[in-house]
Parts: C-alpha cells; sequence; structure tokens
C-alpha cells in the first residue's frame, strides 16, 4: 500500500510541473524563436548577410565596446561605494545598522523608470540638489551639472547596483573565520596591511561574484541610458535594439543585434556561473558561524557610521522623496512660481482635464493595475507547479530549474522585440495588444516567483507529505492541504513581486506597445520626454505606493512564515 501511494506521489509531482513548462516553453523561446529567425531572413529568403554585416560593422563593435565600458565603469563605481558599506555591516553594531540595511532594499524594488525620474528631479539643473547648493552659497549658475551625460549613467548604475554588492559581500564577510587576521595582529601587523595582505584577497570571490552579476545588470541597461544618456554618442545594445525595431523599423537588423547580444550575455553567464563555483568554494573553506559582531572601538569609527549613513539616505531617499514632493509642484503660468497643488493628482484621476500625456494617465493607471494583477494571478501557479519537481535533486530537477531561469537569460527588450515581431504578424486589434503585453511581463516574472518559491519549498521536511500519504490522503489532496498553506508565505511574496515587475516594467513593454497601448511606466516616459515632470512625478508616486505596499507585505509574509 505504501509502495502504491509513493508511487502515486512520485507520479504526481512528475506531471506538476508539466503545465508550468509548456507555457514557458511557448511563451518564451516561441518569441525568441521568432526574433532570431528574422535576422536570417530577406525578401530574397534565408541569408546570412545581414548576421555577418552586423557581426564585422565597425559601428557594432563600437557600441558593443561603449556598452562593455560603461557597465565595467558602474561596476567600479558601485564596488567603491559598496565595500565600506560592507565593512560597516560585517564588522561593527550601531544604531543605524538596521537602517542602512533596510535602506538598500529600496533599489531592489523599485523600477528604472523611477531612478530615472528620481534622478532628473534631485540631480538635475533645477532639481532639488542645485537649488539647495544655489541657495545656500549664493551661488549663479547650479554646480553640478551632470544630468543626460555619462556620468550621470554611472550615477544612475551606481544607486541601482551598490546595494547588491554590499548586502552580498557583508553577508560573506560577517561569516569569514577571523583567525588569520587575529594572528596578524597578534604579530604587529596594522590593520590597513591585514586588510590589504589577508581580507581582502580572501574577499575577493564574493566581490568577484556580485560585481559579474552588477556588471550583467549594467550591460542590460535600458532605460537609464535612453533617457540619461541624452543622446546617440551613448548608445548601448539594448537601446540601439529598440531603435532599429522602433524607429528605424528594421526588424531584421534589431533581431541580427540581438542574436549578437545574447551571445555576449551568455560568456557572461559562464563568467558568472564560474564565479558562483569559486564563491562556494571558497566559502567551504573560509566562513564560520562563530563569528560575532565587533562595535566601534574608537570615535572615528563611529563617525564613519554617521557619515556612511547620512550619505546612503541622501544618494538613495534623496530621488526618490523629491518624486513625492515634486508631485505636489504647480505653477498657475508657464513662467510663475511653483507653489503646493494637487493639479497632477486631479489629473490623473481624471478630476480635472489632463493636459497633454496626462489625458491618458487614468487609462494608464487601469491598465496596468489590470495586467499586473493578472501577471501575478497567473505566474504564481507556474512558479509552484514548477518548483515541486525542481526542489529535488537530481539532473531532472536541475535541467528544469535551469529552464525556469532561461527568460533572465535574455534581455527583457529582446523579449519585447519577439512579442513585436509577433504583433506585426498577427495585426490584431488593441486587445491583442494588451495580450501580449501581459505574455511578455509573464516571461520576465517567472524567474523571480520561482525564485522566491523555490527555497521555502526546499526547506519543508519531506516527512510531512510522507505522513499525509501514510494516514490515507492522496497527492493531490496533499498537495493542497499541507504543502501550499506552508508555503503561503513565500506564494504571497512572489505574487507581490511579480505584481510590482509588471507595473513597473517598461523595457519590453515600451519596444512592444504601439502608442495605443498604454501603461503607467510608458506615459511616464512620455511626460518626461515632453517635460512635464509634475505629471510625472504623480505617477511616479503612485508606483512608489505599489513598491512600498510590496516590500510591506513581503516583509510580513516572511515574518509570517518564519513565526510559523
Amino acid at each position: 500500500m505504501k509502495q502504491q501511494d509513493g508511487g502515486q506521489y512520485k507520479g504526481f509531482y512528475k506531471a506538476m510541473p508539466a503545465p508550468g513548462a509548456a507555457v514557458l516553453l511557448l511563451l518564451f523561446l516561441v518569441p525568441l524563436f521568432f526574433t532570431l529567425s528574422t535576422a536570417f531572413l530577406s525578401e530574397e529568403g534565408f541569408t546570412l548577410s545581414r548576421v555577418q554585416q552586423t557581426f564585422t560593422s565597425a559601428y557594432t563593435i563600437r557600441i558593443l565596446l561603449f556598452t562593455l565600458y560603461q557597465a565595467a565603469l558602474s561596476t567600479l563605481a558601485s564596488v567603491v561605494v559598496a565595500l565600506p558599506g560592507a565593512y560597516l555591516l560585517a564588522n561593527y553594531s550601531f544604531r543605524g545598522k538596521r537602517f542602512i540595511r533596510a535602506l538598500t532594499t529600496v533599489p531592489f524594488v523599485i523600477p528604472s523608470i523611477l531612478v530615472v525620474l528620481g534622478f532628473v528631479i534631485f540631480f538635475g539643473n533645477n532639481g532639488f540638489l542645485n537649488q539647495f547648493l544655489m541657495k545656500t552659497f549664493s551661488l549663479e549658475k547650479p554646480p553640478i551639472q551632470i544630468l543626460y551625460s555619462f556620468k550621470a549613467i554611472i550615477l544612475a548604475h551606481t544607486f541601482f547596483n551598490f546595494p547588491i554588492i554590499m548586502n552580498l559581500v557583508s553577508s560573506y564577510w560577517e561569516h569569514m573565520d577571523m583567525h588569520c587576521e587575529m594572528a596578524a595582529w597578534t604579530l604587529g601587523a596594522r590593520k590597513g596591511k591585514t586588510f590589504r595582505t589577508i581580507t581582502l584577497p580572501r574577499l575577493l570571490p564574493s566581490i568577484i561574484s556580485a560585481s559579474t552579476l552588477v556588471f550583467l545588470f549594467c550591460y542590460n541597461s535600458f532605460a537609464i541610458i535612453l533617457v540619461l544618456g541624452g543622446g546617440p554618442q551613448f548608445t548601448t545594445m539594448e537601446v540601439e535594439i529598440y531603435r532599429l525595431a522602433r524607429t528605424s523599423m528594421d526588424s531584421g537588423a534589431a533581431a541580427s543585434l540581438s542574436l549578437f547580444s545574447i551571445l555576449v550575455t551568455s560568456f557572461l553567464l559562464i563568467w558568472y556561473n564560474k564565479s558562483q563555483k569559486m564563491l562556494a568554494r571558497s566559502e567551504a573553506y573560509t566562513t564560520s558561524t562563530k563569528r560575532l559582531d565587533k562595535r566601534p572601538a574608537t570615535v572615528a569609527g563611529k563617525v564613519l557610521a554617521l557619515l556612511y549613513s547620512l550619505a546612503t539616505s541622501l544618494f538613495i531617499l534623496g530621488p526618490i522623496a523629491s518624486i513625492v514632493v515634486r508631485s505636489f509642484m504647480a505653477s498657475t503660468t508657464r513662467s510663475g512660481a511653483e507653489s503646493f497643488s494637487f493639479r497632477w493628482y486631479r489629473q490623473l484621476f481624471a478630476i480635472e482635464r489632463g493636459t497633454g500625456h496626462m489625458g491618458s494617465a487614468l487609462q494608464a493607471l487601469t491598465n496596468s493595475l489590470a495586467i499586473a494583477t493578472i501577471v501575478a494571478l497567473i505566474t504564481v501557479p507556474i512558479a509552484l507547479t514548477m518548483a515541486t519537481a525542481i526542489r529535488k535533486k537530481g539532473f531532472a530537477s536541475s535541467s528544469l530549474e535551469l529552464f525556469g531561469m532561461l527568460p533572465m537569460t535574455v534581455s527583457s527588450v529582446i523579449i519585447g522585440l519577439g512579442y513585436y515581431i509577433i504583433s506585426n504578424r498577427i495585426r490584431g486589434g488593441v486587445s491583442i495588444g494588451y495580450t501580449l503585453v501581459v505574455l511578455a511581463h509573464m516571461v520576465i516574472a517567472i524567474p523571480f516567483v520561482l525564485r522566491t518559491i523555490l527555497p521555502e519549498y526546499r526547506k519543508m521536511p519531506l516527512s510531512y507529505a510522507q505522513s499525509s500519504l501514510t494516514l490515507g490522503a492522496g497527492p493531490l489532496r496533499t498537495f493542497f492541504l499541507i504543502e501550499v498553506p506552508l508555503l503561503k508565505g513565500a506564494m504571497i511574496t512572489g505574487g507581490m513581486f511579480a505584481f510590482a515587475l509588471s507595473m513597473g516594467e517598461i523595457n519590453a513593454t515600451l519596444t512592444l506597445a504601439n502608442s495605443a497601448i498604454v501603461t503607467l511606466p510608458v506615459v511616464m516616459y512620455r511626460l518626461i520626454g515632453s517635460y512635464n515632470f509634475q505629471g510625472a512625478c504623480a505617477l511616479g508616486s503612485v508606483l512608489i505606493l505599489v513598491c512600498s505596499i510590496v516590500f510591506i507585505v513581503s516583509e510580513l509574509a516572511k515574518g509570517e512564515s518564519n513565526g510559523r
């Protein structure tokens, strides 16, 4: 009887991921096939000339080199900003420690379009920072003029990515065995020399692994480059793919460049995988669970912690707070002074007639909420069914996990391009366009939801399900009455992340959408382009509210899960 139940149990869980895997196969690989196949097709039929021309073009090589260059500088800047914070979090206990950890989660949950808007409002020539400095020091010209420049790109990427390095390195550092350092101090070595010769070499695996991930993110950056770059001189691979597809209307050239970009990204992912293995080997030899936190022994340590907390607060909260503040400012005339006003919110919620792109703001908000809700409701069951098979060790589960993560290996611009090519061939109405937007968002969200549910599933003892089967419950009843309730916290967190990702998704949506399809980030982009920053800030504040709710609900769900 037990063997029969065990066979039913295994058969049930082998069949569970099939629908989810089939959906992902259809939604990801089919559009990707359409994208890449277009690179080899012309009016005469199959051809390699377009691909050969793209791969050997001096223009393509220049774009690739600039993409790699800006990614390398952005990563280096992120490391420079992150390491002092990692040092503080790993070695000291101070009052602002929890605040810094909470603060550095902000960039993880805000969309890139918000980063763009925040930097325009805070660091712009007429931004809050320049206004403050000009009034404080009686300056006639803004002292900080970095907007729409290469410096703005690096700064925005640093803001977006330094928390990744700081959190990963500090987590590794605080569990690192300190016997080597203590031996060096006992022998008379100074702390600076000990750090350079002993601690830093031991930290390199974690720094390399985190930096590789950040480099990959910066390489695939789109909205930040598109808006803050300010012109064609700062074009990257992703921006050029978008330009070819939507401005030049040359899908074949865009597909060919996508193929080139995927090959480069694949190399970066292989390197990241190797860095992860190197980090895992290093952790086995250098980490310890007996590491204790220390308190700042000197006034200098406390001052460093205070200064870093203040600088981090200004760097992260400044742009975000500026969006909210600016959304409540308006002038009665074009040249008049700005004052407190609900004008943009009245236009957003159609209480007052919207001007320009603000006329479509309410429709964009409604569309984004509907799309995000559908994406969250569908991606959670898909990720859950796939996680049932992946949680077990073995070649099949590893292959399925790799398949589930595949959309992360391709930029969302290329995913959007695939659906854009499909939309051109279908030539359906607006409803078809919105359906394709939903499908593209699902492809982007599934890997993130899967990565949220899977760790909690793997923590669940198999004895729970086995006991249920022994007591006579079938596999389906065991799954819904035992396992699903235990995964409720992770499912809520995954659903909220999918909702937030969809609400803020701009890359694939902008590539796919036409003028009739409006979502919140698309209208924000159009408002920024028409210099209606106050209206964009009103929409951005709604996105900030959504991200805040996601963060709070996720933390509550985690707390409930841990408490149980």
